[in-house]
């Protein structure tokens, strides 16, 4: 079976699980929406809860975080050929509520490279 593609935002949350650490999630209990501007706008969600992970399309009940961004920004990121830091520095990315961003740091962790 071929890897999920990162060149779509329902592939990349396909991408993303396959590539999930449960190990690195045991304690963590997050829900973050993303609302995806551009080419494939659209709201998606994401629940990190005790070393699982769930995704679908649609709004989160309770987000503890929500990121604005680019579809094609998001994907970039996701591909390693946008920075993170930099693309929220930059306003390319946005994350709500602000105090959310240190937290969300450790997101890139929970995931195999």
């Amino acid at each position: 079976m071929a890897a999920p593609s990162m060149d779509s935002i329902p592939g990349s949350f396909a991408a993303l699980k396959a590539a999930f650490l449960p190990e690195k999630t045991a304690n963590v209990d997050r829900t973050i929406q993303f609302d995806f501007t551009g080419r494939e706008a659209g709201t998606w969600n994401l629940i990190v809860r005790n070393g699982t992970l769930e995704y679908g399309e649609g709004p989160a009940q309770t987000p503890n975080a929500t990121i604005t961004v680019d579809s094609d920004d998001w994907l970039k990121i996701l591909r390693g050929e946008l920075n993170a830091p930099s693309a929220f520095m930059g306003g390319k990315l946005k994350v709500s509520p602000a105090s959310a961003a240190m937290d969300l740091m450790s997101f890139q962790t929970w995931f195999a490279r």
